[in-house]
């Protein structure tokens, strides 16, 4: 993947006191005797050589060999087991209860959390095996792992190594050729998508509709209309998750017509800067998506000034708010943003429809094929 090659894995934090909600996180899941990177292939099966059923799973300490279990089965609904069924059938009069009680937060656990959890407690192998079944479940994969330290963070190369991909450019497309190559050695392009903790609309549905053509899309970046995002990240903000679009080699059918690989940054850029200057670095574009821009966020995209070119706002104009636009007129004047590296949103315009406009503007970019749409 163009940009990556030749980087090692940053110094693990190991020696550092763990932070409450990573200790709380592997405690309430059952992991902490495997952290850090202590669960193996070998040591799951042992585990679950006696349990081979696939029933949801009871309770919170279930959750992970579930998920395991399911995904080493290119189980495409693994991500389904992250929260725990209702079982209470006494008491079903939903005025007699309340709509929202603190006991919920702890029926089940965010999905994210629980991949960044599981990656965190495997050794090489086993991290190995779940990027090879999750990108064969077509999910986007960890590139970028946070430790402890949200200042560092972990890249997965070797994790990805072994996922092998084909695929046919329409260069190739009259010859019925096709290329065939390890995902992490091929040479593609690579797009971030990143966020201001401001941002109202969510990026990671976006990709979704992006890499769906605006049809009914598949989820493969977890998103906040998804069931168990009503359960809040206690240790997923750092991640970065990679996905790859591959052509077929038919024009009616290929978004793209050569391969391209979609990095998302989960949380805040503010808080994750180690991650956000990697993916800024070596990303063809970085897309930021915000409603305003504070003063701190405005410091933090003028550090990357004499990169601006590499970056595009995606601004969500929900209208009313005059001041929110006023600082985002303020940025693009200060840091000399080009105004073709602004794209908006305006509120009478609906995601599918804006998702074509991304998508051309992603076009535009490497291919130069057409303008975007207008």
């Amino acid at each position: 993947m163009q940009g990556l090659k030749g980087r090692s894995q940053t110094t693990s934090t190991m020696n550092q006191q763990l932070p409450q909600d990573l200790l709380n996180t592997l405690s309430r899941l059952g992991l902490n005797k495997f952290y850090p990177n202590k669960l193996t292939l070998r040591s799951l099966l042992e585990i679950n050589k006696d349990n081979i059923n696939t029933n949801p799973a009871s309770s919170l300490e279930e959750i992970p060999w579930y998920f395991l279990r399911n995904l080493l089965q290119i189980n495409a609904e693994c991500r389904s087991c992250v929260q725990l069924s209702d079982n209470d059938e006494e008491n079903n009069d939903l005025f007699s209860q309340e709509l929202y009680t603190e006991e919920d937060t702890h029926s089940g656990v965010n999905a994210l959390d629980l991949i960044v959890a599981l990656f965190l407690c495997a050794d090489s192998f086993l991290q190995q095996e779940m990027s090879l079944r999750m990108s064969m479940c077509q999910f986007s994969v960890p590139l970028l792992l946070p430790h402890s330290n949200n200042n560092q963070c972990g890249l997965m190369l070797w994790a990805l190594r072994g996922i092998v991909k084909e695929w046919c450019p329409h260069v190739l497309s009259e010859s019925k050729g096709f290329i065939e190559d390890t995902i992490i050695e091929a040479n593609i392009p690579l797009y971030s998508f990143v966020c201001l903790k401001n941002s109202s609309l969510s990026k990671s549905q976006m990709l979704n509709l992006v890499l769906s053509r605006g049809q009914q899309s598949h989820n493969i970046f977890i998103h906040k209309d998804m069931e168990d995002r009503a359960i809040k990240k206690e240790i997923a903000n750092g991640l970065v998750e990679v996905f790859w679009y591959l052509p077929c080699g038919k024009e009616n059918l290929d978004i793209f017509p050569e391969p391209v690989a979609f990095a998302n940054l989960r949380g805040d850029i503010s808080e994750s800067l180690a991650q956000f200057s990697f993916l800024v670095q070596v990303s063809t574009a970085t897309f930021v998506f915000l409603d305003k821009v504070e003063e701190k966020e405005q410091e933090t995209l003028n550090s990357f000034k004499d990169l601006r070119k590499k970056i595009f706002l995606v601004v969500n104009r929900k209208g009313g708010e005059k001041e929110d636009m006023m600082s985002v007129q303020r940025t693009i004047e200060k840091l000399d943003f080009p105004k073709t590296n602004v794209i908006i949103k305006d509120k009478t315009v609906n995601k599918t429809y804006f998702s074509k406009k991304l998508c051309a503007a992603i076009k535009r970019l490497h291919w130069k094929v057409k303008p975007p749409i207008k």
